[in-house]
């Protein structure tokens, strides 16, 4: 009997392994098609291929690229939960120090373009915005989108509402209790007595000199300065811009190269070196060639990032150095700036 039932338990630990590692196949492709998305600045397919990968297989990165694609896309709302979800992540070798600090950077973003509306209700009041209901704890603040929201506060068989409209990051209040009525009138003042009659008495007007006359005006004085044209201004800002945007996303795509050679790595040795020559091959063979695939793709991508940021760093070198400055002659007095070419 007791044997019988190590073979069950045997049979069903291999299918749930089974399972776990389809599950995360299907997981890495979907991660994949978001990363291509969101090279392609489609952020809103994106958003929808890292939360399916998600919803497959909980890794770090999907849900840190969901919370980005989300942002990308105007929904700040749903950002916030999910960075705060990955701040709160245990340790994992996967998520590094710098991964924390960047979350905790972008959460601050999202938080600066959305309204919190907190509540103040008795404990065990159900609350919903906009006819929707929330999870709401005392003290705690809901997050929503600036404008104006409905709030329905329900306890014990009795529901009020409240209307708020909190701007981008704002924070404002509504309460159970009703306010409080408004102070009564100002009752009239008494009639006043009339005043006596004061008398005038005129005193004669003592001369008084004239002003002395304004100082005479000093002469202009031209110095020259130097002004960047326009050209040079947008083509030097332009370029940096494009090669911070490419030094940023290249440590992206190559950690996800190195992850995924990370795991084909691990699963090579699983296999053995000759396991993916058999027939049939194992099932993992498949799974080992979609790393080694990802990859070589994703380090072709942080390799194209890398060089496209280290040609528009020295172009902006370049534009700086070579278009040449203006050099009006400047002066300024009273009536503001004068420049004269």
């Amino acid at each position: 009997m007791r044997l019988g039932q190590a073979i069950v338990a045997l049979c069903l630990l291999a299918s749930a392994t089974a399972f776990a590692n389809d599950n995360k196949a299907d997981s890495d492709k979907l991660f994949g098609e978001g990363l291509q998305l969101f090279a392609q600045k489609d952020f809103v397919h994106a958003r929808s291929k890292f939360a399916e990968a998600y919803a497959k297989y909980p890794s770090p990165n999907s849900l840190l690229n969901l919370a980005r694609s989300e942002q990308l896309s105007g929904e700040c709302v749903d950002a916030v939960a999910h960075y705060r979800a990955y701040i709160a992540l245990p340790e994992n070798p996967r998520i590094s120090t710098g991964d924390r600090g960047s979350a905790g950077i972008k959460l601050n973003e999202c938080l600066a373009k959305i309204g919190r509306i907190q509540v103040t209700a008795p404990r065990g009041a159900h609350v919903s915005i906009d006819g929707l209901a929330v999870v709401w704890n005392s003290g705690e603040s809901v997050d929503v989108t600036p404008g104006t929201h409905r709030v329905d506060i329900s306890y014990e068989n009795l529901t009020k509402s409240r209307t708020t409209a909190p701007g981008e990051g704002e924070v404002t209040s509504v309460q159970w209790e009703d306010p409080p009525p408004p102070p009564p009138p100002t009752p009239p003042t008494p009639e006043q007595k009339p005043i006596p009659e004061v008398q005038i008495i005129e005193v004669p007007a003592t001369p008084v000199a004239p002003p002395p006359p304004p100082p005479a005006p000093k002469p202009i004085e031209w110095k020259t300065e130097t002004k960047w044209p326009t050209v040079k201004v947008v083509t030097s800002v332009g370029l940096g811009i494009l090669a911070v945007s490419s030094f940023i996303a290249a440590p992206s795509f190559l950690a996800a190269s190195l992850n995924n050679a990370a795991d084909a790595n691990t699963l090579s040795t699983k296999l053995g070196p000759t396991a993916c020559s058999t027939t049939p091959a194992p099932a993992d063979c498949a799974t080992l060639q979609s790393e080694r695939s990802n990859q070589s793709t994703f380090g072709d991508v942080a390799a194209t990032f890398f060089v496209v940021g280290a040609l528009s760093a020295a172009g902006a070198i370049v534009a700086m150095v070579l278009i040449k400055n203006i050099h009006p002659v400047v002066s300024a007095d009273a009536h503001g700036l004068l420049f004269r070419f």
